[in-house]
């Protein structure tokens, strides 16, 4: 008996400091009505040792957290130890009516819940009376597929904005591409008499199917001074606030007629612009000339418009480069621009008429269609500059004269019928000797004459020549560096280098290059003149026109001279040779 009233008495004494050592839970709220989009203060007040951390999801059932913070104390007042925690939420109400701050428990500790009435918003925001409001505006309402829709969301304050978020529209129903406009707009604007400071963001939505299309509500996350309260008695605090702008329908028609009979391109307004129109340039057999032609469309962005296609003549080449799109924007929304580059080499002489430029698009806010239109062109194609090629006729040998025998007799003739002596003169004599002498030295003359004549220097022709072909032979080596390092403008430069060394009467471009030398020469010149006039970063490999070089050279080797005439030089009898394989 005296063990079970022992054994009672001590549990009884363990069970005292667990019951004084349990925590206390309360929670505190900073208001107990608000308007819809207004944020409230809660803190949950713990005075002991929680048995756990908070469970907050039973708020989510009617609130949001905006923010959370966490503060605790301890205190030891005459051994006696004390321990308190302090946890604020900042929460927004997901809608209005009679709602409740749920228990919050902290392991086995929990609140009571406490009641929160939460009045509409609808009434203050359509009056045009409460401090913040958020307006969303869509234009038009009936839209056509493709055609653009101006969606304008204001933000209107009268009180200071410590920090604001706004989210973004996300179109339901019909499948749409949006587009923000520029940057946020601040100007004043009155509502009611008010006058309010406005915000103002502005977007492009292009509908991609008929339907109605959707554009829900959007929300803003704002901070505002918040009036005193027992939790700040001084002011300067601040308060979440939540705004939602009105949800928009707008009904999506399809094209009008048949949308497989043209191209479907709905816009406010379209222009079409060609640098050729008023200045045409002066044009030359076998030179490149760009065109820029200019599309621009207000209503339809730069991603959306066409590339623009042109008609050559015959024998023309054309190079056209990637187009290039620029967007911009003016109060009626946005503006697309597509700038087309092309590169045009004209092949014949004469005045040429290049074709007109069309195309329709649909005028949106007349509803009808139009067309957009450019003139012809007529140019007029000058003759290359030094005409056709021809080969540089031989220079005419040049004389050296011979050059005479140094330490030698002139010669005399001895030939020459001799003064005879008078009748009566005396005898010879020594005259015999003299003879031989003089007919020696004749000899020696002659001799030495001969072997003058075999070690005289080369004609100057012949020199002339031997440096022509060591220059010649840099040329092609620097035709082949270029070629091999893949290089077209070098392998251009040094292949005109070349050309005008081996053919100097003539101005010479890759034209007529091209048309003097066989295949495969002449279609490795094709794809050279294609890599210096296409879009940048194409890619040339310069080792098929090498290797075709030299063997066209080789080819020319092994044939006469004389009757190496270009393919456009007029044959000897009068007829044209541009039919001639080299």
């Amino acid at each position: 008996m005296v063990i079970r009233t022992t054994t009672l008495a001590l549990i009884l004494l363990l069970m005292v400091p667990l019951s004084l050592m349990a925590a206390q839970v309360t929670a505190v709220a900073d208001r107990d009505r608000l308007t819809e989009g207004e944020s409230l203060q809660l803190e949950l007040r713990v005075q002991g040792s929680p048995d756990g951390d908070a469970d907050l999801s039973p708020l989510d059932k009617d609130w949001d957290i905006l923010s959370r913070s966490r503060s605790s104390q301890m205190q030891i007042i005459n051994g006696s130890f004390n321990r308190s925690l302090v946890l604020s939420l900042t929460l927004m109400p997901r809608h209005s009516g009679e709602l409740q701050i749920p228990a919050i428990c902290f392991g086995g500790d929990c609140s009571v819940p406490l009641p929160i009435q939460v009045n509409k918003q609808a009434a203050t925001s359509e009056s045009g009376t409460a401090p913040l409001l958020l307006e969303a505006e869509a234009t038009p309402r009936q839209a056509l597929v493709g055609e653009q829709i101006l969606l304008k969301v204001r933000l209107l304050h009268r009180v200071d904005l410590a920090q604001a978020s706004l989210s973004d529209p996300k179109p339901q129903g019909v499948e749409a591409e949006i587009q923000q406009l520029g940057k946020d707009r601040n100007f004043e604007t009155r509502r009611h008499g008010y006058l309010y400071q406005a915000i103002e963001r502005r977007y492009a939505l292009f509908p991609q199917k008929s339907g109605t299309l959707h554009i829900p509500e959007l929300q803003l996350d704002a901070q505002v001074p918040a009036p005193p309260s027992h939790f700040d008695p001084f002011g300067g605090a601040l308060k979440q606030v939540r705004r939602y702008s009105k949800a928009l329908d707008i009904q999506i028609d399809p094209p009008p007629g048949d949308p497989g009979s043209r191209q479907w391109l709905p816009a406010r307004n379209l222009t079409l612009k060609d640098d050729w129109q008023t200045h045409p340039p002066a044009l030359r057999v076998g030179e490149p000339a760009t065109r820029t032609l200019t599309l621009r469309a207000s209503g339809l962005s730069a991603a959306r418009l066409p590339e623009l296609k042109l008609a050559v003549p015959a024998g023309w080449k054309s190079y056209p480069d990637q187009p290039s799109r620029e967007d911009g924007d003016d109060q009626d929304g946005i503006i697309g621009t597509l700038r087309q580059k092309i590169a045009l080499v004209p092949t014949r002489p004469g005045d040429v008429e290049l074709p007109a430029i069309d195309l329709d698009w649909y005028d949106v806010t007349a509803r009808q269609w139009r067309h957009a239109h450019l003139d012809p062109v007529l140019v007029t194609v000058a003759p290359a500059a030094s005409g056709t090629l021809t080969p540089a006729p031989p220079a005419p040998p040049q004389p050296v004269p011979p050059t005479p025998a140094k330490n030698t007799t002139p010669p005399t003739s001895a030939a020459a019928p001799q003064a005879m002596p008078p009748a009566g003169a005396p005898a010879a004599g020594y005259w015999p000797w003299i003879s031989l002498f003089l007919a020696s030295g004749w000899m020696l003359s002659l001799l030495l004459l001969w072997r003058r004549r075999n070690q005289r220097p080369k004609p100057v022709r012949e020199q002339a020549g031997q440096v022509a072909d060591a220059r010649e032979k840099d040329l092609l080596k620097a035709i082949m560096t270029a070629s091999g390092n893949n290089d077209p403008k070098a392998t251009r430069e040094a292949l005109l280098a070349w050309s005008r060394r081996r053919w100097p009467n003539g101005n010479q471009d890759l034209e007529r290059l091209a048309e003097i030398c066989a295949e495969p020469l002449s279609g490795e010149l094709e794809r050279l003149k294609e890599a210096l006039y296409a879009p940048a970063g194409r890619a040339w490999q310069g080792a098929g026109l090498a290797e075709a070089l030299q063997s066209w050279l080789k080819q020319q080797q092994n044939r006469p001279q004389p009757d190496m005439l270009p393919q456009l030089y007029p044959g000897r009898n009068g007829r044209s040779l541009s039919n001639r394989k080299d």
